[in-house]
């Protein structure tokens, strides 16, 4: 038991909040998805775009005319899910490490506006390196794809904030 303890202190906050909070992400893109009737769906992101991307970029690649022209890579699902992931745990990391007034502590208002703020890194940094341009606007689908990151990032960031303090309370040392 003691072992367990001092092995979970290791382990920072923001790892199991991080695979949470997107696995959160993931659930209510795929409830908007069922019964949003086509309107939160689109061919243009998903695990298999981000894992080609990311493909892309372990050979030095970094932009794309459009990511769906290229051919498939070996792995891309894989490779999407656990960069979708890893990014998770790292923004959610560096939410737990921002300044907080008043009592210092993570709330669910505070973590659901971050989540939204982080839609603007695919928009600005991911979207045009696959070749959608800036706001995704040459995709043809700029609307949509903004209802799905809206969906998304907000429940990111309910994740954060439902998760996080359970994990923080467990913990002794350091967030």
């Amino acid at each position: 038991m003691e072992v367990e303890r001092r092995q979970a202190r290791r382990v920072p906050v923001g790892v199991p909040a991080g695979v949470l909070a997107t696995l959160s992400m993931d659930l209510a893109m795929v409830a908007a998805d069922r019964y949003g009737r086509g309107a939160f769906s689109s061919s243009a992101i998903g695990p298999d775009v981000i894992g080609r991307w990311a493909a892309g970029l372990l050979r030095g690649r970094w932009r794309h005319g459009d990511i769906r022209d290229e051919p498939a890579e070996r792995g891309e699902f894989a490779l999407g899910i656990l960069t979708h992931y890893a990014t998770g745990i790292v923004l959610t990391q560096a939410y737990l490490q921002l300044p907080r007034r008043k009592n210092g502590r993570t709330n669910l208002l505070g973590a659901t506006r971050y989540g939204m703020a982080t839609a603007a890194l695919p928009f600005l940094v991911l979207y045009p390196s696959l070749g959608y341009g800036w706001f995704v606007l040459r995709s043809g689908e700029a609307a949509r794809i903004g209802r799905i990151m809206l969906v998304g990032h907000a429940a990111f960031g309910m994740g954060i904030g439902l998760w996080a303090p359970y994990f923080a309370r467990r913990r002794v040392g350091p967030v």
